[in-house]
């Protein structure tokens, strides 16, 4: 089970990753230049956005961190390859994308940029270091992770420090960098002082950096935030687990009366088609079933909210087509479970009627296979009847196949929800995830996607257990 639930969301976590627009894109789309030589204003940009990516693990790499071995020469060409001076290497329309992809590396660059900043012969480098330094050192204070408030201030004011630290400059084709701050060594001194006052917060050895080059990776960032209850979706402005709290019993009860109607009639319909085999009710019963099957969710949904749902000129609507209760919370008990039952009819129907097409197929084909085993015909030789041959022996060895295709029932149940959350308004889990995938709310997929994950493994721990439960032979195993 957890190697199947890591391995879901590892390709969860790649698809959402691919997804994901970087740094530079969001501040493109949003109107905000990332080339802007105004230090303040850039730096205030790009800090808008760092919460945001940490949230969702895109401020770093996504398996493998090879950044922790970045030494102080590698700094040193990453800043002259900005210039747009003589040491230019990159064409002007990629200098802005890693410039910001170089303000994102992080507390791995903290200390190779501050030792540039050091060195007294690379003065040319000090400012452009300085602005790169108080973006990397920058840690977003975000509410997930800090649970102490004192924590939290201390960071902030660190911050705000360093904000007042970066040293101006111009970066011009004529001239390169070009320091334009009268206070360039106050701040200067300032930031080394800052940076070397904490340098235990940013600096590895080489055993943390064999660590980090595994631990310190988008994937185990943000599958520590989903198993601590902490990821934190930025569209919704809560706690993951917290807005699924709120949806998850519409979609569960849901789903779990659907389960229950589709066994309730496919079980004894699948029975009555394997006594009454070859017969014209068999046959119009097979035809009917597979007409069902072949018709999608979202179709026959769509066709009862338009028939059932909508007043027209054909009359007005019969069932409501919107929520599972009405807007009147002053209701008696037998009043209140009326309104559910009358609401979720349709979303009933549509939800249950493609699974027991299929149950009941498989349970007319896996009886006829038992009724004609050799154990049937010597109880028929015994003078037993059919009804004894097949509630008392063949059905519960016709259950084994049964239950294994139902262990995917829930969890499938959970996929088509989507279209009949949609369909008939309900805030369901479903919807959820069709806003989170729209917005690309990586945290709240990766949330639905455990949700979605667990109903899965449940089902299939559930049919582990039913498997022991009507053949004796699996329970004689562990008895």
């Amino acid at each position: 089970m957890i190697p199947t639930m890591v391995g879901i969301l590892l390709i969860t976590f790649a698809v959402v990753r691919l997804r994901a627009p970087g740094l530079y894109e969001e501040m493109a789309a949003s109107g905000q230049s990332a080339g802007e030589r105004k230090a303040d204003a850039k730096l205030a940009n790009i800090r808008s956005y760092l919460g945001r990516f940490k949230r969702t693990g895109n401020d770093l790499p996504a398996v493998l961190n090879t950044r922790v071995w970045i030494e102080k020469d590698d700094v040193i060409e990453n800043l002259w390859m900005l210039e747009k001076g003589e040491h230019a290497t990159l064409p002007a329309g990629d200098r802005g994308r890693a410039e910001v992809e170089l303000y994102l590396k992080g507390r791995a660059y903290v200390i190779p940029l501050l030792e540039v900043l050091e060195d007294e012969t690379l003065t040319e480098l000090h400012a452009p270091a300085s602005e790169a330094l108080t973006i990397c050192a920058f840690t977003p204070t975000n509410i997930e992770d800090y649970a102490k408030e004192q924590e939290r201030q201390r960071i902030v004011s660190r911050n705000q420090l360093l904000e007042k630290c970066a040293i101006e400059f111009i970066n011009t084709q004529e001239d390169g960098y070009l320091c334009v701050d009268e206070q360039y060594q106050t701040k200067r001194q300032k930031l080394i002082e800052i940076i070397r006052n904490e340098e235990s917060a940013f600096s590895y050895s080489t055993a943390g950096k064999i660590g980090a080059t595994f631990s310190e990776t988008g994937f185990v960032s943000i599958m520590g935030k989903l198993f601590s209850g902490t990821l934190y979706s930025h569209m919704k402005q809560q706690f993951v687990f917290a807005i699924i709290a709120d949806r998850w019993f519409i979609t569960f009860w849901l789903n779990i009366m659907a389960i229950i109607l589709a066994w309730g009639i496919a079980v004894p319909l699948g029975i009555r088609a394997a006594r009454k085999k070859g017969s014209l009710e068999e046959r119009a019963t097979g035809g009917a079933l597979m007409l069902l099957w072949s018709t999608p969710e979202f179709f026959l949904g769509t066709i009862l909210l338009v028939h059932l749902c909508t007043d027209s000129s054909y009359g007005q609507e019969i069932f409501p087509s919107k929520g599972l209760t009405s807007d009147d919370v002053w209701m008696s008990t037998p009043a209140f479970l009326w309104d559910i039952c009358y609401h979720s009819f349709l979303p009933l129907i549509v939800l249950t009627y493609n699974s027991f097409t299929v149950l009941s197929r498989y349970m007319r084909g896996q009886l006829l296979g038992e009724l004609s085993s050799d154990y049937v015909r010597t109880a028929r030789a015994k003078g037993a009847s059919e009804d004894q041959i097949v509630y008392g022996h063949s059905l519960r060895n016709s259950m084994v196949t049964m239950i294994t295709l139902g262990s995917g029932l829930l969890a499938s149940m959970y996929g088509g929800f989507i279209f009949v959350e949609l369909i008939f308004n309900i805030q369901g889990l479903g919807t959820l995830l069709l806003d989170a995938a729209l917005t690309a709310d990586a945290p709240l997929i990766m949330g639905s996607t455990i949700v979605s994950v667990g109903l899965l493994l449940i089902s299939i721990l559930v049919a582990d257990i039913l498997y022991a439960v009507v053949d004796p032979r699996i329970r004689s195993q562990y008895v």
